[in-house]
This record gives structure tokens, C-alpha cells and sequence, in this order.
């Protein structure tokens, strides 16, 4: 059996969640992704303390936070919480009619916790451009510590914009 810890359905809600606190805003996959590593590890952004905890590598995640977020996305498109536009630009993402009821029916200090930092994640990079959003990923990629340090340096160091 297949953990539910960083499985679709923590995906999904995180992404849910997400695209909630964007809303009416529609996200590709690429913000997303962003996004959802960004609310993660809040405090490499200057923000307030993370709600998962630091640990050097956590930069590498971004390899494998693409599919995982795909999948969550697919288990909320499929109960009907999650919109899919098709604009000129490319596929994005909006909350559906339903989402904000759901997410307000959660009730557990690590969704209160995982809004919280969402709302602070989507008010300093929800409105990205596609190139910020390759920047940004790319900073993070760039403050992967060779030493086993911890990845605040990459914040000390002026790499992250945010």
C-alpha cells in the first residue's frame, strides 16, 4: 500500500489549498510547482518559520515535485475541486466552485498552519512571470549546499528574490 504522507491526496490538498488562496488567479504547472515547494520551506523565503523542516537537500525535491504535483492535481480535477483552463498560453489551473468550502470544512493545526503560509506564499509570488518563475526555480536549485549545510543560505546569500 502506498504511503498517503507526500502521496496525491497531500499533493492535491496542498494544491487545492493553493489555488484557493489564488483565486480567481489560474496557475500552470510550473507555479505550482514553485509554489508548493515555496509554502513548504516558507523560511528560506524570509517568511515565517516553515512548516516542514529544513534539511540541505530539500532543494532536490524540485525533480520530483512535478509529477507528485500533477497526480494531486489529477485527484482534485477528479472530485471536481479544481478547474482546467485551456487560454492561449498554455494549461492552467483555477480553484473550482467548490474548493473554498472544502478547504474551510478542514479542520487540523497543520491546514490552519499550510494557509497560513500559503497566504504569505501566494501575496509574495503568486503573480510571477513565466520568467521569474524559472529564476526562482532556478535559485533554488542553486542554493543546494555541496557541504550538507542548511539551504538558509541561499536567502543570506541574496539568491532568492523574494
Amino acid at each position: 500500500m502506498r504511503s498517503p504522507l507526500n502521496g496525491p491526496l497531500e499533493y492535491g490538498v496542498r494544491v487545492l489549498v493553493m489555488l484557493t488562496e489564488a483565486y480567481p488567479e489560474q496557475l500552470d504547472i510550473n507555479h505550482l510547482v514553485l509554489l508548493d515547494h515555496s509554502v513548504l520551506h516558507t523560511a528560506d523565503l524570509g517568511g515565517p518559520p516553515s512548516i516542514h523542516p529544513d534539511h540541505p537537500l530539500h532543494a532536490g525535491e524540485l525533480g520530483v515535485r512535478r509529477a507528485n504535483v500533477e497526480e494531486g492535481l489529477q485527484v482534485m480535477l477528479r472530485a471536481g475541486l479544481v478547474d482546467m483552463r485551456a487560454p492561449s498560453d498554455g494549461i492552467r489551473y483555477q480553484a473550482g466552485d467548490e474548493a473554498y468550502s472544502f478547504v474551510s470544512g478542514l479542520a487540523s493545526s497543520y491546514i490552519a498552519e499550510l494557509r497560513n503560509r500559503t497566504r504569505w506564499v501566494v501575496e509574495q509570488f503568486g503573480t510571477l512571470s513565466e520568467e521569474q518563475i524559472r529564476q526562482q526555480t532556478t535559485a533554488i536549485f542553486g542554493s543546494r549546499p555541496a557541504d550538507g549545510g542548511t539551504t538558509g543560505r541561499a536567502r543570506e546569500a541574496g539568491t532568492w528574490n523574494g
